[in-house]
């Protein structure tokens, strides 16, 4: 299943979207665009950072139906959401 999906006609390959992604499941490919690693339906927690981060709107990321009520992820999406409210302030 295909989560994030990465316009090339639009990307400037900056990498900003590898590099904010705190659970890191977006890679850069050998062409330079941005792709999400084997298996993020899994681990990716949904924060959008990837997309909001992206300054040309070339990314767009499925939203995954799997609930997020416990565990690791859960932990996780709680910390940046406080970190984010932090940054509102």
């Amino acid at each position: 299943m295909q989560l994030i999906f990465a316009d090339i006609e639009k990307c400037v390959k900056c990498n900003n979207c590898s590099e904010i992604c705190p659970m890191r499941v977006i890679g850069i490919g050998e062409d330079g665009y941005p792709m999400a690693m084997r298996d993020a339906y899994k681990i990716c927690i949904n924060c959008g950072y990837c997309v909001d981060v992206c300054a040309v709107g070339a990314l767009k990321h499925r939203v995954r139906k799997r609930s997020l009520n416990s565990g690791p992820a859960l932990r996780r999406l709680k910390k940046i959401r406080a970190n984010r409210e932090k940054r509102r302030k």
